[in-house]
């Protein structure tokens, strides 16, 4: 498998903690990309679309994917991703054979929360890791590839480029910035699936995930951010994670039976769902 990992020049605990995976794992042809510091762009413009540190994290996918040989897969990891242990037995050349027929294939993601989204990720999860509760999570007997359509909502933690994604995405992801860009990276991605522009796929269970402190360490300084949605949105995806979950409810204890609303029909509407989901889960 051949790759990067996007890393800044002032971040060394990253850059040594990634090589470090990578070697555990065997990945020795993840390459380490310098990423583009929003220190050395102008400032963004009042009321521009992206903040410089979205624009640079823009700019370094790019040029990850641009700096890849044509006619390979091209794995691309920013330098806060955890790797599942089953990564490189479950991306062997006769699984990255199905995924041919796609542009990007999503290693995880943010998804969208709706019912349909997560139950196709908690059935996969379910069908694929070991069902004696003592053995590591990690040890995923499979994957599967579900469609990234009403599935991925954001997030470029991890992700891999086909050859024909090779072939189409620079030039899209060049036509975006042309036109400011009005989105970060993720955002336009997710914009493609929708029109239909790019043909994306999201593995499950998930083979990557970030750290779960990383939004409260971004190094893209000059994002907005919401503690409760970053503590939130880290758990849900480390929970489809083929990889260990320790210290998961203790991360999203202060949220987790948090009042959300005073406005008791809400509260309401938010309890039946969730009685729903599990229902609908279990039979399942």
């Amino acid at each position: 498998m051949n790759g990067c990992f996007i890393n800044l020049q002032r971040s060394s605990a990253r850059r040594e903690a990634m090589q470090a995976q990578l070697r555990e794992l065997g990945l020795t042809g993840i390459r380490r990309l310098e990423a583009i510091d929003a220190a050395g762009l102008p400032p963004a413009a009042a009321g521009a679309a992206v903040s410089a540190g979205e624009q640079a994290c823009f700019l370094s996918h790019l040029a990850a994917l641009e700096a890849a040989a044509p006619g390979g897969f091209h794995l691309v990891l920013e330098d806060d991703a955890l790797l599942s242990r089953a990564l490189p037995a479950l991306l062997r050349s006769d699984a990255l054979a199905r995924l041919e027929p796609f542009d990007l294939v999503f290693l995880e993601c943010l998804p969208y929360t709706s019912a349909p989204a997560l139950l196709a990720l908690w059935q996969s999860l379910k069908r694929h890791l070991p069902t004696d509760a003592c053995a590591p999570r990690e040890a995923a007997a499979g994957v599967e590839i579900l469609d990234a359509r009403g599935l991925y909502n954001w997030g470029a933690v991890a992700y891999l480029a086909t050859p024909r994604g090779l072939r189409t995405l620079p030039a899209l992801l060049r036509e975006a910035l042309a036109a400011g860009p009005a989105q970060p990276l993720d955002l336009t991605l997710n914009r493609l699936v929708h029109e239909g522009r790019i043909r994306a796929a999201v593995l499950a269970p998930f083979l990557a995930t970030p750290m779960l402190d990383s939004h409260a360490r971004s190094t893209i300084a000059d994002r907005p951010r919401a503690a409760e949605n970053d503590a939130l949105g880290g758990a849900l995806r480390r929970l489809f994670f083929a990889g260990p979950v320790d210290g998961l409810e203790g991360h999203v204890a202060a949220y987790r039976h948090a009042p959300l609303t005073a406005d008791p029909q809400l509260r309401l509407l938010a309890d039946l769902m969730a009685q729903l989901f599990v229902i609908t889960a279990r039979d399942d």
